[in-house]
């Protein structure tokens, strides 16, 4: 099964791992709108008829969105490690019924 399939399977319903798969989704589509409004900006940026108030909004759109990003990452970043320390605290806790 591969890690995709896993982290989707309706047996994992572990809060943790519903959020980091959420945000993950949220993330990519945030991605490729960023890079479309960076290039969005740069053909604004080559276009002599542009105004510079264009290439301004088109450069902010970018920005806010990249934003927005930033904040997911961290998100993200902050979920991930929640499930590893549950993850290492299920598996000792599971090693030591072993012993």
């Amino acid at each position: 099964m591969e890690e995709k399939d896993l982290i989707k399977s309706e047996e994992h319903c572990d809060p943790l791992l519903n959020d980091i798969r959420v945000l993950l989704e949220i993330l990519n589509s945030l991605v490729s709108s960023y890079r479309l409004l960076v290039g969005a900006a740069d053909e604004f940026n080559k276009i002599t008829l542009a105004s510079k108030s264009d290439l301004e909004h088109a450069i902010k759109r970018a920005d806010n969105v990249g934003d927005i990003i930033d904040v997911i990452d961290d998100k993200l970043k902050m979920l991930i490690k929640a499930l590893i320390k549950k993850i290492e605290y299920n598996y000792n806790k599971d090693f030591n019924k072993e012993l």
